[in-house]
C-alpha cells in the first residue's frame, strides 16, 4: 500500500508540473515571436514529455513503475477503425455542445483552436501546423495521460475510477470551464481504447482524428465563410454525427461478436475511499488548486 501511495503522490506532483509548464507556455512562444508555430510545438514537448519521461523514471527506479502501455498492439483492421470512427464521433458531439452552448450564450462565434493556428497558417506551413497543433499535442497528451497515468490509477483503484480520473485531468489541463464537458468525454473514450487495446495508440489515433477535424473545420469555416458556412454549420454536424455514430457502433458490435472487448478490473475500493486515494494527495492537491486559481479566479 506504501507503494501505491508513493505512486499516487509523485503521479499529483508530475501534473502540477505538467500545469505549470502549460502555463509557461506563452512565454516559450515568445521565445520563438518568429516562428510561433515552433514555440507552440515546444511548449507542448516540454509540457507533457518532460512530466512523463521524469515520472517513468522516478517510478522505474524506486520500482513503483506499472507496465506501461506504450507498445504496439496487434492491429486489426476493425480495431483501427473502431478507433478512428468513435474519435471522431466524440469530435462531433463536442462541437455541436460547444455551438449549441455558444448560441444559448449569444456568442458569435466559436474558439476551435488556438489563436495562432489560422487557414493561412494551415495553407503557409502545412506540416509545422499539422504537427504543432495536431500530431505532436495528441501523441504526447496521450503518452502521459494514458501511458503513465492511467496504468498507475488502475493498480491504486480499479479501470473505470482511473479512466474517469485521468479524463477529468485531461479536461482540468485545457483550462477552461467553458470547455470541460468536451475534453472529459473525449478523455473518456481515450482511456477506455487505451485499456481495450492495452496500448495508447489508440488513442492517439482517436486523438489525432479529433485534431485533424478541428484543422479541417477551421479551414473550411475561414475559407467559406463568405458563403454563409456557419447557417449550416450545425445541421451538417448533426448529420456527419449520426452517420460516424452508427459506424462506431456497427464496428464496436463486430468486435463484441468476436469477443475482443475486455472487462474492466474490478473496483478495488469503495467509492469514498477511491476519490480519496486518487485525489487527495498534495501533489494532485495543488494541481487543482493552480486550475482553480486559473480558471475560475483569473488569478494566473
Amino acid at each position: 500500500m506504501q507503494h501505491k501511495n508513493r505512486s499516487a503522490f509523485y503521479a499529483g506532483f508530475s501534473l502540477f508540473f505538467c500545469f505549470g509548464l502549460l502555463y509557461a507556455s506563452g512565454t516559450i512562444q515568445q521565445l520563438f515571436y518568429q516562428q510561433p508555430l515552433f514555440g507552440m510545438l515546444a511548449a507542448t514537448v516540454l509540457a507533457f514529455f518532460v512530466p512523463a519521461a521524469g515520472l517513468a523514471y522516478i517510478l522505474r527506479k524506486k520500482g513503483y513503475l506499472p507496465g506501461l502501455r506504450l507498445g504496439f498492439p496487434h492491429f486489426r483492421m476493425k480495431k483501427v477503425l473502431f478507433a478512428i470512427d468513435s474519435g471522431l464521433t466524440v469530435s462531433l458531439l463536442v462541437v455541436l455542445l460547444n455551438t449549441m452552448y455558444l448560441n444559448v450564450a449569444g456568442t458569435a462565434d466559436i474558439e476551435l483552436t488556438v489563436s495562432i493556428v489560422t487557414a493561412d497558417s494551415l495553407r503557409q506551413s502545412f506540416v509545422m501546423t499539422l504537427l504543432g497543433a495536431a500530431v505532436i499535442p495528441a501523441l504526447l497528451e496521450e503518452i502521459f495521460l494514458r501511458g503513465v497515468l492511467q496504468p498507475i490509477y488502475e493498480k491504486l483503484v480499479g479501470t473505470w475510477p482511473a479512466i474517469v480520473f485521468t479524463s477529468c485531468i485531461f479536461a482540468m489541463l485545457h483550462g477552461t470551464l467553458n470547455n470541460f464537458i468536451g475534453p472529459l468525454l473525449a478523455g473518456c473514450l481515450y482511456g477506455y481504447l487505451t485499456y481495450e487495446f492495452q496500448s495508447v495508440w489508440p488513442a492517439f489515433i482517436a486523438h489525432l482524428s479529433n485534431n485533424l477535424l478541428y484543422l479541417v473545420t477551421l479551414w473550411l469555416t475561414d475559407t467559406y465563410a463568405s458563403f454563409g458556412i456557419w447557417e449550416y454549420f450545425s445541421f451538417l454536424s448533426v448529420i456527419i454525427l449520426l452517420m460516424f455514430l452508427y459506424l462506431t457502433f456497427r464496428t464496436a458490435e463486430d468486435l463484441f461478436e468476436d469477443n475482443e472487448m475486455p472487462h474492466f478490473q474490478r473496483r478495488k475500493l469503495p467509492i469514498p475511499q477511491t476519490i480519496l486515494t486518487m485525489a487527495f494527495n498534495p501533489g494532485f492537491l495543488v494541481f487543482t488548486l493552480a486550475f482553480m486559481a486559473k480558471a475560475v479566479f483569473g488569478l494566473i
